[in-house]
């Protein structure tokens, strides 16, 4: 533990703010579980608040990596082979967002999770080859893991 309180101490000041702008991207997610467990017969919000954010935050997962490719200064030490599936994956997140989106069961929640499991997958093998930040890597395996959570609770809350 302190040496994780070491560790964020030392972060940039704009890392440490995409940190906690990772974590307040929780707060949607949160409050559409509980609007959905307590108030599954008369919702107060009259959209899945998980199942919509949770396609929106995808579609951003994958546009990371459009943006790595952007900087020509890491992307010249790869194949032009690597960078056509690099953009490949880039826009895979957001087509199985609309995929999900079209699915009007719950199961649509699972078929979501997998996408979120996945992005986290390719992450780390990108990690291995790209050399991602040590903070972004926690960070995104803190956020899948509770996004993860969420949806696969808001599929048992569901009963439709």
């Amino acid at each position: 533990m302190k040496k994780l309180i070491n560790n964020i101490y030392q972060l940039k000041s704009y890392e440490k703010t995409i940190i906690l702008l990772g974590f307040m991207g929780l707060i949607p997610f949160i409050i559409g579980l509980l609007d959905l467990w307590f108030n599954q017969e008369n919702l107060i919000f009259p959209i899945n608040i998980p199942k919509n954010y949770g396609v929106i935050i995808l579609t951003f997962l994958g546009s990371v990596y459009w943006g790595i490719i952007l900087n020509q200064n890491k992307m010249n030490a790869f194949t032009n082979q690597f960078k056509i599936f690099m953009l490949i994956w880039s826009i895979t997140p957001a087509l199985l967002g609309i995929v999900t989106l079209l699915i009007d069961k719950r199961i649509s929640l699972i078929i979501l999770s997998l996408g979120y499991l996945i992005c986290q997958l390719v992450d780390e093998f990108y990690n291995k080859i790209l050399l991602f930040p040590n903070w972004y890597i926690f960070l995104r395996r803190s956020l899948s893991i509770t996004v993860i959570t969420i949806l696969i609770c808001s599929y048992f809350i569901l009963k439709y």
